[in-house]
């Protein structure tokens, strides 16, 4: 049974696992190689079948071929049945540029609108207001049915919400998984309260969390090679986790990745966003939404966690992990997004 979440107060209602699509079209994700464009056409259309119908993309992601392959998945679909959001990149200084950064993402979806329209990471150099003001403008006119941003701490997102008058922000997208929780702090207690949504990306800490990788058999990507989810001190101090996740599912029947994302779930304003790259993925995801992980195995989970060698990242750690991120996407790819 899927279950369906408010973005905001936008009125916009998503199923409460989203999809991720920075895998799609990009290369250093192994599309091509280990899989096809078939494959995610597939996934799409088995996620609508079960009733998830939310994707998230961004004009980086694979030099833009992630949104161009969305577009395709969109051609034989009732377009109100899809909520999409995507983001444009913090490089983009103007209102002219962000409204071009718009009307080519349109292009490569192949729609008149996007549902959510997020600023990708916030940009020190351009004042927050004069993104937002852009924005507002972009959603008076339709062309976006709702504001978000990505990578904003409570400080930014705060002052980004004072700078718009008429519209307010429905979603802010950032990492959450049971490895990263500095969210805790205070912004997701501050997006509880104003019924700001919280988007969660790598919810699964990119597969670290499902228990398919440790010290003798780690990811062969570029991505999560250079990732410290993916350090052989960083699998062995969460192996003792797994083994308790593991235990878990095997008495609920339910599978691994399951648990971790109903434990996000658990956040009655989350949206977690794994990656998904064929039906498999899908299928698996589908099965996060129709229990709850009870008190006591909270408990079992929250122990070990407590266990787990995670660290709080200083602002400049924390900063320089954005960076990375950032670049890992803008410079991996052999070419910049088309259309710019």
């Amino acid at each position: 049974m899927v279950e369906y979440r408010e973005l905001g107060r936008s009125g916009i209602r998503v199923s409460a696992i989203g999809i991720g699509t920075w895998q799609w079209g990009s290369k250093v994700w192994g599309y091509s190689k280990t899989y096809s464009v078939g494959d995610l056409l597939e996934a799409f259309n088995k996620a609508l079948e079960l009733g998830l119908n939310f994707f998230d993309t961004a004009e980086i992601y694979g030099n833009g071929k992630s949104e161009e392959i969305l577009g395709r998945c969109l051609r034989n679909v009732k377009r109100e049945e899809v909520v999409i959001a995507t983001k444009f990149s913090p490089t983009r200084f103007t209102e002219n540029g962000i409204k071009k950064a718009l009307e080519n993402s349109l292009k490569r979806l192949g729609t008149s609108y996007v549902d959510i329209y997020q600023v990708h990471w916030p940009n020190p150099l351009v004042p927050i207001w004069n993104t937002m003001r852009v924005l507002e403008k972009l959603w008076g006119e339709g062309k976006i049915l709702a504001i978000g941003v990505s990578n904003f701490n409570l400080k930014q997102l705060i002052k980004a919400r004072d700078s718009l008058s008429k519209a307010d922000i429905v979603s802010n997208q950032v990492e959450y998984n049971m490895l990263k929780r500095d969210i805790e702090k205070d912004l997701l207690r501050y997006c509880l309260r104003e019924k700001i949504t919280i988007i969660a990306y790598s919810p699964l800490a990119q597969g670290a969390l499902t228990g398919k990788y440790s010290k003798t058999n780690k990811p062969t990507d570029l991505v999560r090679r250079v990732n410290p989810y993916f350090t052989s001190r960083k699998l062995e101090s969460i192996a003792a986790l797994l083994d308790t996740l593991r235990s878990i599912s095997s008495r609920r029947g339910r599978t691994v990745t399951q648990i971790v994302l109903n434990w996000i779930l658990r956040w009655e304003n989350t949206v977690p966003i794994p990656g998904v790259k064929r039906v498999s993925h899908v299928l698996d995801i589908a099965g996060s939404m129709d229990f709850r992980l009870n008190d006591e195995e909270l408990r079992m989970i929250e122990e070990k966690l407590n266990e787990v060698m995670l660290g709080n990242p200083s602002r400049l750690r924390r900063g320089i992990q954005l960076l990375r991120n950032y670049l890992s996407m803008m410079f991996y790819e052999k070419k910049g997004v088309k259309g710019r």
